[in-house]
């Protein structure tokens, strides 16, 4: 198993992603399309996977490899492979499927909770200034107050808003490349959350 990964500045890299990967013994190869990395020459065929991550342009930004990343998305769908999104990632999935993103009166920033389905709440890093409609044909998963927060699309394919793949010092290096220093955040805060993620991981690519 060998997944492809998109990253798209230093700060918001694949985190506790890496642990999950080296504890299940699958390959990862990132590509960094910012930078001008050659994305649109990638086969999706021979792709297994596709994680996309974080970062701080807007999906809504006209630049060639938004365009090619969608058109990645959309290909893994057609083949029924996996895909997740985090933060920008799942950004590019809502607008790759037609579906609007939109600038919010206020950012999201730092730590907060967001609710599942079932109403238990769940400790997450946000970091996004943009939010998602709703995906025509996906399943909700995860929701607060300002936004829709996760959803699923089909059986494989999941986009989280926010970030459950941070560790303290992520969030330190996220806030001060911004210049929006963040408090020190206690790793068991993020736990539960680490937990999420394992377990989506394993679901979507074991």
């Amino acid at each position: 198993m060998k997944l492809t990964v998109m990253q798209h500045t230093d700060t918001e890299d694949l985190g506790t992603i890496k642990d999950w990967a080296a504890d299940k013994q699958v390959d990862m190869v990132t590509y960094r399309p910012d930078q001008g990395d050659p994305i649109a020459q990638l086969n999706p065929a021979e792709m297994d996977g596709l994680i996309l991550l974080g970062g701080p342009m807007s999906v809504n930004d006209d630049f060639d490899w938004l365009a090619a990343e969608r058109i990645l998305i959309r290909s893994h769908n057609k083949l029924g492979r996996p895909v997740l999104g985090i933060c920008l990632g799942a950004q590019q999935i809502t607008k790759a499927f037609g579906a609007n993103v939109y600038r919010m009166p206020q950012p999201e920033e730092g730590i907060g909770t967001v609710r599942g389905t079932d109403g238990t709440l769940l400790n997450v890093f946000h970091w996004h200034g943009e939010a998602m409609s709703r995906l025509p044909g996906s399943t909700l998963l995860y929701e607060n107050e300002h936004a829709l927060q996760g959803f699923a699309y089909h059986d494989h394919i999941v986009g989280f808003q926010f970030h459950l793949e941070v560790t303290p010092d992520m969030i330190a290096e996220i806030g001060a490349a911004a210049g929006k220093p963040q408090g020190p955040v206690n790793l068991g805060i993020l736990d539960h959350g680490h937990q999420v993620l394992a377990a989506t991981l394993d679901r979507l690519f074991l």
